[in-house]
């Protein structure tokens, strides 16, 4: 994946060149992708953004400049740039169908959510009362707790009071031609070929629900003759994404993005009174104080508890000396490990199966981000777009976060059990 990096390049072009194509949605669709393709690598902003996550999602087959928009906006909406949507929008009012909003993981994007591999499910919930209350959208999965969605606008809610909703009894009667059917009498159109039965909403919308998450698209009530055919699904993905933001392993850690990736009221934060005096790390002591550790972390055979609570360390190990027990692993059956800190150097041991400690992360930080990271990770790898390499980008985190996860040695042969929920087993843990 090309390396996150803040930058505003929208204005600039190769020598040969009277405009970049990322300029605004109009430059760009009036370039159209072979010339953006050409020039990607010497400009930037929005427009580079959207337009390389465009050909990650929807591939490099040609298509017409309308249905190029089409793709456009829908990686905007993506990736939530909803004013350059507009854009794509004002500039091109045939594209064929629209994205109305998307809770949705962008190709490269490694994100705890959305995360819907294995088991999960999409539900369309009516108002039960006959208040005049919209539909609500029910998401959940293995690995997302119930999350809920106004349908018209994508606005996150809490869940209904009980009784005030109920399941859609069936789909909706749909007058005009399908979006993304297979269908020859549904409109010509390409697109990834995870874009299976979508739901009919009505009113030209439609809802798709897939590993990487759930969006709603509707049909362009403008255009009415667009050629039938059927959805065309044998193009994948292609090129590289980009993006404006840093990636996660550059970013400082807060308590906001550890919440996000283990849930609210899953990270543990400790005052300064309870903290033991013993513990002169100061790193050590401004993360348990200022950001936080996760109070419990679980993927495949493998799990971790903390043993900080509200008034500090649960237990105090006897021996070596000069340590505080953070928490424990539970690797497999009858395969423990006590993670331990250094009071002084601030370096996370671990003692497995009550063997001698060996250094397992250079701090506290280090280790709560290798943890968040295999979270972050997980949809990429048990689900990666065809021209992405979940595991290979995560391996290439690890070594920047910590190299001697990755390096032969006690702490790799760990690291490795670890890692392996993700890049070995499968979303079931198998």
């Amino acid at each position: 994946m090309a390396p996150m990096l803040r930058d505003d390049l929208d204005d600039v072009v190769s020598p040969d060149s009277a405009g970049s194509p990322f300029a605004s949605p109009a430059a760009l669709l009036e370039a159209g992708p072979d010339r953006a393709r050409a020039l990607a690598g010497s400009a930037g902003g929005v427009g580079r953004e959207v337009f390389t996550q465009a050909e990650a999602v929807f591939g490099r087959g040609e298509v017409s400049r309308a249905e190029f928009a089409s793709w456009l906006h829908c990686a905007a909406k993506v990736l939530g740039r909803d004013a350059y949507a507009d854009g794509v929008a004002a500039a091109e009012p045939g594209m064929p169908w629209r994205t109305v909003w998307a809770w949705w993981r962008p190709v490269g994007a490694h994100r705890a959510e959305p995360n819907l591999s294995g088991d999960s499910s999409a539900e369309v919930f009516d108002d039960a009362r006959g208040t005049g209350a919209g539909p609500l959208l029910k998401v959940w999965s293995i690995w997302t707790a119930d999350r809920w969605f106004d349908l018209a606008t994508g606005t996150p809610c809490p869940a209904p009071a009980e009784g005030s909703y109920e399941p859609r009894a069936g789909e909706a009667e749909e007058e005009g031609p399908f979006l993304f059917d297979g269908d020859e009498e549904a409109w010509a159109l390409r697109c990834p070929g995870t874009w299976e039965e979508p739901v009919a909403l009505g009113g030209g919308r439609f809802l798709l629900a897939e590993a990487r998450g759930v969006l709603v698209a509707e049909r362009n009530p403008a255009v009415a003759d667009w050629p039938a055919g059927g959805a065309g699904t044998d193009d994948d993905g292609d090129g590289e994404p980009w993006f404006l933001d840093p990636a996660p392993a550059d970013t400082p850690l807060d308590t906001a993005r550890l919440e996000g990736v283990f849930g609210a009221g899953q990270v543990q934060r400790l005052a300064e009174s309870a903290l033991p005096a013993t513990l002169k790390h100061a790193p050590t002591r401004e993360l348990l104080t200022r950001v936080g550790v996760p109070r419990h972390w679980g993927a495949g055979v493998t799990s971790f508890e903390l043993d900080f609570g509200d008034e500090g360390p649960v237990r105090t190990p006897e021996d070596p000396e000069g340590t505080l027990c953070l928490g424990s692993f539970e690797l497999a059956y009858g395969d423990e490990g006590r993670v331990l800190l250094d009071t002084g150097t601030g370096e996370v041991l671990v003692s497995r199966n009550e063997e001698e400690p060996f250094v397992l992360a250079r701090d506290a930080e280090t280790f709560v981000r290798l943890l968040e990271a295999v979270r972050r990770y997980m949809g990429a790898c048990w689900d990666p777009y065809p021209c992405e390499d979940g595991t290979g980008d995560f391996h290439e985190e690890v070594a920047v976060l910590e190299p001697a996860a990755l390096e032969p040695g006690p702490a790799q042969e760990l690291w490795e059990h670890v890692f392996a929920s993700i890049t070995e087993l499968s979303v079931y843990g198998y």
